[in-house]
């Protein structure tokens, strides 16, 4: 059998982009050359991996099936050319990550990551928690980032930071140092992530029986969303203390003490346990990581 790496590499592109012309833009070749690179590949293995239809390439299972066995294989390959080089990490990694880390935690690390290793290519996908864990268990994406805690059969859940959420205001009169029992605030407008989200999760897992009597005046799906909701007075939500530093900073929102309720929980880096961690997958986690320890906010209570 004489299958190249490069008919490996140019299978796994259009397995996930099913374009030819696109396919052989990106690793710039002409469109013939894509294709009898594919039809090779076919003779070889003695299978279409993909199906003509109306002119279009449409993976079969044939496809999916050689896919999931030459995957792990190239990326252990892509691992070995940098294995002595590693400030020249090179390839690709996709990207799920909740609101929480799309929006407040990784675009530093990526600007960082990208200036360090600038033939690596990140692309992150902004899912709630739920979407994630689900997208990794499908082998849509190498990598996720979640806060919370889910189970899956086939998902590896990596903690990587503690966190502590914290309710929040605009109403200035209820910061401070006093302390407010939770039913004294059931009855505010409580603004809120949608279900499914690892922020919405842990406040349920905490609020026990008293989260049938909360509140809910609005979900949406964006943090942004709701800060700008909770200019209006009477409202309240709770985030991480990474999505509100600037306007914690700026004197805009405020946390609220809660009597005996601690809103703790973990972040997590989500892997398919069937999949193979390359070099670049391993540093991206690593930097994550290594980034959250040194912009802890000064508000995360620790253990």
């Amino acid at each position: 059998m004489n299958i190249t790496i490069r008919q490996i590499e140019l299978f796994l592109s259009l397995m996930r982009n099913p374009h030819i012309g696109a396919v052989a833009q990106e690793h710039f070749l002409t469109h013939s050359a894509v294709s009898m690179a594919i039809k090779a590949l076919e003779q070889t293995v003695g299978e279409r991996l993909f199906d003509r239809i109306s002119n279009r390439l449409v993976p079969n299972e044939n496809g999916k099936i050689l896919m999931e066995c030459l995957e792990p294989a190239f990326e252990q390959i892509r691992d070995v050319e940098t294995l002595f080089k590693r400030d020249r990490m090179a390839g690709v990694l996709r990207v799920g990550a909740s609101s929480t880390f799309a929006d407040y935690i990784l675009p530093q690390v990526l600007y960082t990551f990208k200036t360090k290793y600038p033939q690596s290519q990140i692309e992150v996908i902004n899912y709630n928690s739920e979407q994630v864990v689900e997208h990794v268990e499908s082998g849509e994406i190498n990598l996720g980032f979640i806060e919370g805690d889910y189970e899956s059969h086939s998902a590896e859940f990596e903690e990587i930071f503690k966190e502590e959420l914290v309710v929040v205001t605009a109403d200035k009169y209820m910061a401070g140092l006093q302390e407010y029992r939770l039913s004294e605030l059931l009855d505010l407008d409580w603004i809120l992530r949608e279900q499914g989200s690892g922020t919405r999760q842990t406040m349920w897992n905490h609020l026990g029986q008293s989260k049938k009597d909360l509140n809910i005046f609005m979900e949406l799906e964006h943090m942004e969303a709701i800060k700008s909701v909770l200019k209006n007075p009477g409202t309240l939500s709770c985030m991480s203390p990474f999505c509100f530093q600037r306007e914690l900073a700026k004197g805009e929102l405020f946390p609220v003490q809660l009597e005996g309720i601690r809103l703790k929980r973990s972040l997590y880096a989500v892997m398919n346990r069937q999949k193979y961690r390359s070099n670049l997958l391993n540093q991206f986690v690593f930097d994550v990581r290594d980034h959250l320890m040194q912009m802890l906010p000064q508000i995360v209570t620790e253990e």
